[in-house]
């Protein structure tokens, strides 16, 4: 019994086990739904147009959870299979042509988030792993913490953080790293049903956001963090935007959404499965991705995204883009048990 709630603790951000019931001041009530297409193609050129499905993995590599690049044809997803420091790891990169396998450290468990800090990229995942790529060369550093961490950003390669928890039992957590070394951060008092934080964003060392259970959203200004009040208790489960124009998405029953306009956040309920990826350029505009393979156009501010067609029912984790193309979505089948099955998907954009 222990085992299987550690195993739900450590999906719990995924859909996989029972929430807490979300609550807010403002919701909206339209029913959608998300259409399943097979591809599309642009009628004057035959190319491909629209989301397609890039790349299908089996059991023997896991699903997908996360991915960047820093340019169209330089793109790197990470993921792997199993929970725990037993998992295994996975990443892969796009050349513009195709995806291949990158060699991880050996020993890596499964990598829940990458993202770019300077000229480097850092990864982060299962029991506590982060490795940093410099080149062509992925290096673990001890981060003292033996739990999930599900997200990380930088400002510079002496100022990262990582967000992390089990989302089970005890608080969450949030890392920084020096340069040298990985330290715990002093959070406030938050509630004691917040036991995990899973993504965060910033523009800066003074201007940083994270998000996790409950609704709880941190924002760090260069000295201190400090709790936001979102107006719902809804898991938020990931970020993206600029700093007038970052957008919070979660929720599970149904889908929640939070913009901050760099004075408050403003959010609203839909009636829709939860969502769990989001991707927004400098102006505020991107998309956001969820359970059934959900995939939605958002514009900055908006409480209305645009749902698209999409060719997976799979759960889309993680959204990245590029402002003039292309988008990719990734994820799987992570609203159930291991073993899982990945998917990416790709859109020419914009």
């Amino acid at each position: 019994m222990l085992a299987r709630l550690r195993l739900c603790a450590a999906t719990l951000l995924l859909g996989a086990c029972p929430a807490a019931p979300a609550t807010t001041t403002d919701a909206t009530t339209t029913t959608t739904t998300t259409t399943l297409t097979t591809g599309t193609t642009d009628p004057t050129t035959g190319e491909p147009a629209g989301w397609q499905v890039a790349l299908e993995l089996g059991v023997e590599k896991g699903a997908l959870f996360s991915l960047w690049g820093p340019q169209p044809d330089d793109v790197i997803a990470v993921g792997g299979q199993g929970v725990g420091p037993t998992s295994k790891g996975l990443a892969l990169r796009w050349d513009g042509i195709e995806w291949t396998e990158l060699a991880l450290p050996p020993g890596t468990p499964r990598l829940h988030w990458i993202a770019g800090v300077g000229d480097g990229i850092w990864a982060v995942g299962e029991a506590g792993a982060a490795l940093r790529r410099d080149g062509d060369t992925w290096t673990s550093t001890a981060t003292g913490f033996e739990l999930p961490l599900w997200g990380v950003w930088g400002a510079a390669p002496d100022a990262v953080w990582a967000v992390g928890g089990d989302g089970f039992v005890g608080g969450p957590s949030v890392l920084r790293w020096d340069g040298e070394a990985w330290a715990p951060e002093i959070l406030p008092p938050l509630p004691d049903g917040c036991h995990a934080l899973f993504k965060i964003v910033g523009t800066g060392p003074a201007d940083i956001t994270a998000v996790g259970d409950l609704g709880v959203i941190l924002q760090y200004d260069g000295a201190a963090w400090t709790q936001q009040d979102t107006g719902s208790i809804a898991d938020l489960i990931s970020v993206s935007g600029p700093a007038a124009h970052r957008l919070a998405v979660g929720g599970r029953a149904n889908a929640r959404l939070a913009w901050w306009d760099g004075q408050q956040w403003t959010g609203t309920t839909l009636d829709r499965p939860g969502l769990s990826g989001v991707w927004l350029d400098d102006s505020g505009a991107g998309f956001v991705t969820g359970s059934g393979g959900q995939i939605l156009r958002v514009t900055a501010g908006s409480l209305e995204p645009e749902p698209e067609d999409s060719p997976t029912h799979l759960l889309l984790h993680a959204a990245f883009g590029f402002t003039g193309g292309p988008r990719f979505a990734v994820g799987g089948n992570l609203a159930g048990m291991p073993p899982h099955v990945g998917v990416i998907l790709r859109h020419p954009g914009p």
